[in-house]
C-alpha cells in the first residue's frame, strides 16, 4: 500500500495557489478545446459495442479518446476487468525517478493541500508512463492498490488502455477520462485528469495526474493539474538555464586557464578581478596576490583608461608597457555589454616571438590502433569467458547476438568485436531500434532516394547499412524493431543488398551485424512479437554479457577506473578512495549494472568536498541499503529473513502463491519448495 501522511501545520499552504487566473489557462482548457469539466458522455452500451464490434457510433465521443480506443484495440489491449501487471522495481527507474520526485516535491505538497479530504490521489509518472510517486487520501490509495495503481506500475495505454495518464502522454495534451471512457472495464468506476510535463526542448518529461472514484470531488482537478504541469515546466526551464550557465562558466574557466597567453580580467575601475595561471607564471606573482590589485601596478593601465574617454578608440586593442616584466608584450581590449556599455577590460600578456629558421617537420607516425575490448574493465571469470567468446566471434563474418540486462555494457562488447576483427579499419555504426518512431526506422536503416516522402532531402540519404559498409553495424534494442519491418531487415541480412525507400536499384552492402537486447528473444518469438526466422538469423553466435552482481571483484576495479576517469573529465582532484566506499559498493546488488555504478560515482564526485572520496559522498540510497542490510544481518539469520520476506509477500497478495512468487522474482515451484523447507506450508 502506498500511503503518505501529511503534517498539516508544516504543509498547509494557500489552496488557491494552483488555480490559474482568468486568461491563464491554456486555450481550450475550459471548453471547446476537448478538455471537459462535465461528466463523461459515453455509456456502458457504447463502450461494449466498441470493444465487441469495433463500432464507434455517434458524435458524443471526444476525437482524442476515439483515437485512443482505436490504438488500444489495434494493439490488443485486453478490455476485460484486469489489474496492471507491468510493474517494475523502483530501483530500475532510478536515477531519473529520483530526479522527478525531487523536482515535483514542493508542487505535490501544495496541490495535495488543495485536494485533501476529497477522496483523490496525486500520481506522478515518467515519460514512459511508469508511476514514480503517489500520495492522497488513505481510502483512495487503498482502492488504487487493488488495481496495482502504485509506484513501479506502467500506466501507458499499451499497458492499461485509455486513461488520463497514458492518453495525455500519447497525445501530448491535458486529458480528462471519465467512467466508461476508460478502455478497460476495471477503471470505469474512476475519473482521472492528467497533464503532460514538457522539458525545455519540447520533449515529454513526465505526467501529473489527479484521480479518484467517480463519486469523489473532481471539481477543481483540471486547473490544478494544468497549473502544476506548467509550474514544473518553469522549474525545468530554470534548471536548464542554470545548467547552461554552469556549463558556460565552466567552459570559460577552462579556456581561461588552458591557454598559454597570460590573461588579466580588469573592471572599469581599473582593478584586477582575476588572473589565469599563465599570467601568474609570466609575472612571477601568485594569482591570489593579483586579484583586487590596481592594474596600473602591473601594466601602464591608467594611460589606457584615459584613452577610453575618446569614443573613436573604445573598441581598439591598445598596447601597454608591462611594469613587472618589461620583456612581455601586453595589450588591453575593452569589453562591452549588448547595449554598448563598457564594463571591463581583458589584458593579455605574451612573451615576444622569436623567429626560427624553417625546419621540415618529421613525418607523423600513424596512430596506434585501439586494443580490442579495451573499454571492458574486469577480471572476473564470468566476464573473461564472455570476452574470450567475443574475441573468437570477431574473427568471422558471422552475426553476433549480445544478450544481457540493461547497463551491462553490451555496446562496449560490440565495439570490441569490431576492433578485434578484420573490419577494424572500417566504420562502426550504431543504431538504437527503440529510440526511433516506427515510421522512421526503415529510412534510417536502408536510406531513401530524393523526394521519397515529404520533408526528405532532395539528394536522398544513405541509411545505416550503407554507412557501415565494410565495417560493423550494431543494432541495439533489436527486440524493439517493429514486427512489420523485421522481414525487410531479414532480407537485407540474407541477400547482402538493399533498396532505398522510394527507390528501385539494389545497393550491395558488406557488413558484420552485431545485435543486442535485454529481453529473452525466444519468449518474444513464442509471444508472436518477433519473427522466428529473423531470430535464428541473428542468433548465430549468442554471447551473454554478465550482470554486475555476477562479476565479484570487478565492482572495485570498475569503481576505481570510472572514479579516476570521471575526475579527470571534470577537472576534479581525486587523491584517494576510502576502503569503506568499496565495502559499501560491494554490498549493493546493482540492478542497474555498470550504468548505475557510473551514475553513483558521478553523484559522489559532484558532492566531493576534498580530495578523498568517502562513503558520505555516495548517493543516500546506497548508504541506506548498506546500513539496513548490515542491521538485518546483525539481528536475523538468513533463514529468518527469507521466511519473513515470504510471509509478507503472501500476506500482501492474500495467500496467492502465483502472485507472491512473481513479486519475489522466483518460480512458483521454487516458492512451494521454500515453504516446505521453512516449515511454512499449510
Amino acid at each position: 500500500m502506498y500511503t503518505l501522511v501529511w503534517d498539516k501545520e508544516k504543509f498547509d499552504v494557500q489552496k488557491e495557489r494552483f488555480v490559474p487566473a482568468a486568461g491563464g489557462m491554456p486555450a481550450g482548457a475550459a471548453s471547446g478545446g476537448g478538455l471537459r469539466t462535465s461528466a463523461g458522455r459515453i455509456d456502458y452500451a457504447a463502450w461494449k459495442r466498441f470493444v465487441d464490434q469495433g463500432r464507434l457510433d455517434g458524435p458524443a465521443i471526444d476525437p482524442v479518446l476515439g483515437e485512443s480506443w482505436r490504438r488500444c484495440r489495434e494493439r490488443g489491449v485486453d478490455p476485460a476487468p484486469r489489474k496492471c501487471w507491468d510493474i517494475v522495481p523502483l530501483a530500475r527507474l532510478e536515477p531519473s525517478a529520483g530526479r522527478l520526485r525531487e523536482l515535483t516535491r514542493e508542487v505535490e505538497r501544495e496541490v495535495y493541500s488543495a485536494i485533501r479530504g476529497r477522496n483523490l490521489l496525486i500520481t506522478i509518472t515518467d515519460a514512459q508512463g511508469y508511476v514514480v510517486r503517489t500520495c492522497g487520501d488513505l481510502s483512495t490509495l487503498r482502492a488504487a492498490d487493488k488495481l496495482n495503481f502504485g509506484p513501479g506500475a506502467n500506466w501507458a495505454e499499451d499497458s492499461v488502455g485509455t486513461n488520463a495518464i497514458g492518453t495525455a502522454l500519447a497525445s501530448g495534451r491535458p486529458m480528462q477520462v471519465f467512467g466508461e471512457e476508460h478502455y478497460c472495464r476495471s477503471h470505469h468506476a474512476w475519473r482521472c485528469t492528467a497533464a503532460p510535463i514538457f522539458d525545455p526542448h519540447g520533449n515529454i518529461f513526465g505526467c501529473f495526474d489527479i484521480s479518484g472514484p467517480a463519486g469523489s470531488d473532481h471539481s477543481r482537478t483540471l486547473p490544478l493539474v494544468i497549473g502544476a504541469a506548467r509550474s514544473l515546466e518553469k522549474r525545468l526551464i530554470a534548471l536548464h538555464g542554470a545548467e547552461l550557465s554552469h556549463q558556460s562558466c565552466a567552459l570559460v574557466s577552462a579556456v581561461f586557464n588552458a591557454v598559454l597567453t597570460g590573461i588579466l580580467s580588469v573592471d572599469n575601475a581599473g582593478r584586477i578581478q582575476s588572473a589565469n595561471s599563465a599570467a601568474e607564471a609570466l609575472l612571477g606573482l601568485p594569482a591570489d596576490s593579483l586579484a583586487g590589485r590596481p592594474a596600473d601596478e602591473v601594466v601602464e593601465f591608467d594611460a589606457f583608461l584615459a584613452r577610453q574617454k575618446h569614443p573613436s578608440s573604445r573598441a581598439e586593442a591598445v598596447p601597454l608597457a608591462c611594469r613587472v616584466n618589461p620583456g612581455l608584450v601586453a595589450r588591453a581590449t575593452p569589453v562591452f555589454s549588448m547595449n554598448g556599455t563598457w564594463f571591463g577590460t581583458v589584458v593579455t600578456l605574451v612573451e615576444p616571438q622569436r623567429t626560427m629558421p624553417p625546419r621540415l617537420a618529421p613525418a607523423k607516425a600513424p596512430p596506434a590502433p585501439m586494443p580490442a575490448m579495451s573499454g571492458v574493465v574486469g577480471t572476473s571469470p564470468a566476464l573473461r569467458q564472455a570476452v574470450a567468446h567475443a574475441l573468437r566471434a570477431a574473427r568471422t563474418p558471422s552475426t553476433v547476438l549480445l544478450t544481457g540486462e540493461s547497463g551491462t555494457g553490451k555496446e562496449l562488447f560490440a565495439k570490441g568485436i569490431h576492433q578485434a576483427g578484420p573490419r577494424a579499419a572500417g566504420p562502426f555504426v550504431a543504431m538504437n531500434c527503440g529510440a526511433l518512431a516506427s515510421e522512421l526506422i526503415q529510412s534510417e536503416l536502408f536510406g531513401y532516394v530524393g523526394g521519397a516522402f515529404t520533408g526528405a532531402d532532395r539528394k536522398g540519404r544513405a541509411g545505416r547499412f550503407e554507412l557501415a559498409d565494410k565495417g560493423t553495424l550494431f543494432l541495439d534494442e533489436i527486440a524493439e524493431m517493429p514486427l512489420a519491418l523485421q522481414v525487410n531487415l531479414l532480407r537485407v541480412i540474407e541477400e547482402r543488398k538493399l533498396t532505398r525507400v522510394g527507390g528501385s536499384q539494389s545497393v550491395p552492402v558488406e557488413v558484420k551485424i552485431v545485435a543486442a537486447t535485454n529481453r529473452d528473444l525466444a519468449e518474444e518469438v513464442a509471444a508472436g512479437r518477433f519473427r522466428r526466422d529473423l531470430y535464428y538469423r541473428l542468433n548465430v553466435v549468442a554471447i551473454r554479457v554478465p550482470p554486475l552482481r555476477e562479476r565479484g571483484g570487478d565492482v572495485r576495479l570498475l569503481a576505481e577506473h570510472h572514479a579516476r576517469r570521471l575526475a579527470a573529465e571534470f577537472g576534479i582532484a581525486l587523491a584517494a578512495v576510502s576502503p569503506e566506499v568499496f565495502d559499501l559498493l560491494a554490498a549493493h546488488d546493482w540492478p542497474g549494472n555498470v550504468r548505475e555504478l557510473v551514475n553513483a560515482l558521478e553523484y559522489a564526485l559532484n558532492t566531493l568536498d576534498g580530495e578523498t572520496l568517502t562513503a558520505a559522498h555516495l548517493p543516500p540510497y546506497l548508504r541506506k541499503t548498506f546500513e539496513r542490510g548490515r542491521a538485518e544481518l546483525d539481528s536475523f539469520s538468513l533463514k529468518e529473513v527469507e521466511a519473513k520476506t515470504i510471509r509478507e509477500a503472501l500476506a500482501h497478495h492474500g495467500g496467492n502463491v502465483t502472485h507472491a512468487a512473481r513479486a519475489l522474482g522466483i518460480g512458483r515451484n521454487t516458492l512451494y519448495a521454500k515453504l516446505r523447507q521453512l516449515g511454512l506450508a499449510g
